[in-house]
């Protein structure tokens, strides 16, 4: 069981090893508005743990360059966690 902690909220939340992180929609304050990656609304900064999560996808990178992202930001509606803990904040 992998656990996500959202800074935002001061909450964990857990979630399958594996899992598409779009899961969160609904349990924290981070908005996801497409789903798809494109539109950004889900930039979220990984403040530890980013060892923890898959790499980003064709579609995420060319998203995140198009937003100017800093290199520890991710598209939480495209991240897919390994396992273990991350940290974030929105």
């Amino acid at each position: 069981m992998a656990r996500v902690y959202v800074k935002n909220d001061d909450k964990w939340i857990e979630v399958d090893d594996g899992a598409k992180l779009d899961i969160l929609d609904g349990q924290c304050s981070v908005l996801f508005a497409c789903k798809d990656g494109v539109c950004g609304s889900c930039l979220v900064t990984v403040l530890e743990g980013a060892e923890n999560l898959e790499p980003p996808t064709d579609v995420e990178k060319t998203t995140l360059e198009s937003l100017g992202a800093e290199p520890n930001q991710r598209l939480l509606c495209q991240v897919v966690i390994k396992g273990g803990e991350i940290k974030v904040e929105q």
